[in-house]
């Protein structure tokens, strides 16, 4: 019975696809943090533009000027928000890019390593082959003999 293959690097494989699933897990969170942030200056736009739309429908009739004002500031600090929150993006941005690289990093190590099991894999299975058929031959060539045998004393 042949023996069962087995591969020395196992245990460093399985470490390595546990950082390659972390560092995807990383980047999958900092995306969602991005799009969340995205999200938030798309509904601030929103509002701005219908805190725009009550101002001009205001200006048609009369609106106390520190009801203008207040709404005015309102509107000037949905933008600051919205500027915050570009400034945040650009920074997540980068991190993300820094997480990708080292996603990249993770998941060549871990395919060096998956592509050297695949290989040993094939040398074991060519091995098992060879010693497979080496014992046919084997087999054949004792039937062989025992044929000839048979074939001189019968």
């Amino acid at each position: 019975m042949a023996r069962r293959f087995v591969f020395r690097l196992q245990t460093l494989l399985k470490v390595r696809e546990l950082r390659e699933r972390e560092a995807r897990r990383k980047v999958g969170a900092k995306q969602a943090e991005i799009a969340r942030l995205d999200q938030l200056n798309r509904q601030t736009a929103q509002e701005i533009q219908r805190c725009q739309a009550e101002l001009r429908g205001c200006q048609r009739g009369h609106l106390h000027p520190a009801e203008l004002t207040r709404r005015r500031a309102w509107i000037a600090y949905l933008r600051q928000t919205i500027a915050q929150r570009q400034a945040q993006r650009v920074e997540l941005v980068a991190q993300l890019e820094q997480l990708l690289r080292e996603w990249r990093t993770v998941r060549t190590q871990h395919r060096i390593i998956e592509k050297l099991r695949e290989k040993r894999y094939d040398e074991y299975r060519r091995e098992l082959r060879r010693s497979e058929q080496a014992a046919s031959d084997e087999l054949a060539r004792q039937l062989q003999v025992y044929a000839a045998a048979e074939a001189e004393s019968g």
